[in-house]
């Protein structure tokens, strides 16, 4: 909406009161300046944009009005008024404010701009997608084989594609440099923990973690595809002819020739991994009435043919083959003959363009374990066991300090405002502690899920709804 279409707001008394000229920048709430302080890591902003933020906030919330002008902001960062104005538009953008017309001066009523705060909005939403696929989620199964003959049609109650997003993401392959063709790690899948070989074939390297926004993402044009297919009643197969742009749409990336490139050898690597599980948990064994020489061998897709489109040169198309469980999976959804029992990831939506391994991997982890729970408390053992089994104890504290470091948040209490309402406030005494690199208390806020560590123990708390984390479904228009 353009200035023109909104009234112009009589700030005057600002200036009169306390000789505040516009450009000004206001919080409306403080709630708003608490989700911010913590969602800015993981919004794509510059570090010099994240300051400035953190200082208007600052500024506004010790004035009396929650408003301050961009020449005191300009005054605190020492910058001058042109170039904070310059971030402030581009933040704008960035759907960290909304620009609102405005006066200060009382006399000649001459039009500012009022630069308000507004709650970011975490969800992903396709500017394409319909009302009708706009609760849609992507969900699949996993090719299924058995040492002992198991009825498959007993297990269609389980969707075995959550074992690679929630349990399996753990045995890929964290370090990029690694050039090993077997990985044995040791997952938490339930409350068991069970030994997993991951193999790689076809010359290529095991999968790396992030890799897994590709499966994602294929998944994602998959299931447009075949509702298609379903509505002009053609032919359902396991075999599909890609766009590779689709793919990169999904994940909201330029079609430049470096992502195509990185996509690709992501897809190769995906489809030359294997997962091995010959000693199933006993609660799965007891469930499904298995003997323990049961197992579990899962495929994520098989790469057949990648070339040019002859509808559209310079376009790539990869023949992906899916799991015969994948599709009937799909295709019963789209019938309304069965409900899809769990979704193939919660991810955040920020989260596919994260390129940190651990980072992806405790969204892949938190997501789908708060997804019927609140809060958690876990140590740094388990925190392992749960996001990267492959470090040592050592590597990870490490490694996962530098994560909350990089992800700090402000610490916060709870205070009771003048009408007796508990607020929530900054805590100025909290100071983060570290000790050779080792966190030893701090607070972060990670893709949505609240990170206090203290006495080594961590205190888990999502702070976004389920519904705000969903990944929207492929409109159409996007598989061109």
């Amino acid at each position: 909406m353009s200035d023109d279409t909104k009234s112009t707001l009589d700030l005057s008394h600002l200036f009169e009161e306390f000789g505040l000229k516009a450009p000004l920048v206001k919080v409306p709430d403080p709630e708003i300046g608490m989700v911010l302080r913590r969602s800015l890591p993981v919004m794509g902003i510059k570090k010099k944009q994240t300051e400035l933020v953190n200082v208007m906030l600052g500024l506004c919330e010790s004035s009396d009005e929650n408003t301050t002008s961009l020449q005191k902001v300009a005054e605190q960062v020492g910058l001058s008024v042109s170039t904070v104005r310059i971030y402030t538009k581009e933040l704008v953008d960035k759907n960290i404010f909304e620009a609102l017309p405005c006066t200060t001066d009382p006399v000649n009523k001459r039009k500012g701009i009022l630069y308000q705060f507004v709650k970011p909005d975490l969800s992903w939403k396709l500017a394409t997608e319909s009302n009708q696929n706009k609760k849609a989620v992507q969900r699949m199964q996993m090719n299924l084989e058995e040492v002992d003959l198991i009825n498959q049609s007993d297990l269609s109650d389980f969707a075995f594609c959550d074992l690679i997003t929630t349990v399996l993401f753990g045995s890929l392959r964290f370090n990029r440099k690694s050039n090993s063709s077997k990985i044995d790690s040791v997952v938490v899948w339930g409350s068991e923990r069970v030994s997993v070989e991951t193999r790689s074939g076809k010359g290529e390297r095991i999968a790396l973690l992030i890799d897994l926004r590709y499966y994602i993402a294929a998944v994602t044009v998959l299931e447009t595809i075949i509702k298609e297919r379903v509505t002009n009643k053609e032919e359902i197969t396991e075999t599909y002819n890609i766009p590779l742009n689709s793919i990169l749409s999904v994940l909201q990336l330029n079609k430049t020739g470096s992502n195509k490139s990185l996509a690709i050898k992501a897809i190769r690597r995906l489809s030359g991994t294997s997962f091995h599980i010959r000693s199933l948990p006993k609660w799965f064994l007891n469930r499904y009435g298995m003997t323990e020489n049961s197992a579990l061998h899962l495929n994520i897709f098989t790469l057949r043919v990648e070339g040019e489109s002859k509808e559209v040169p310079g376009s790539i198309v990869l023949q992906l083959q899916f799991p015969p469980e994948t599709i009937a999976q799909i295709r019963r959804r789209i019938d309304g003959v069965t409900e899809a029992i769990h979704e193939l990831t919660l991810t955040y939506s920020h989260a596919l363009s994260i390129t940190n391994n651990l980072v992806f991997a405790f969204n892949l982890w938190t997501a789908s374990y708060f997804s019927d729970r609140g809060l958690t408390v876990i140590d740094w053992l388990e925190m392992k066991d749960r996001t990267a089994p492959q470090y040592t104890i050592t590597e990870f504290k490490k490694k996962f300090s530098a994560v909350l470091e990089e992800y700090r948040a402000p610490a916060t209490k709870k205070e009771k405002d003048d009408c007796g309402k508990s607020i929530e406030v900054i805590d100025e005494s909290y100071q983060p502690v570290y000790r050779n690199g080792i966190a030893l208390k701090e607070t972060a806020s990670i893709l949505g899920v609240r990170v206090s560590l203290e006495d080594g123990e961590f205190v888990l708390l999502p702070e976004i709804s389920s519904e705000s984390l969903m990944i929207q479904s492929l409109s159409n228009p996007l598989l061109g």
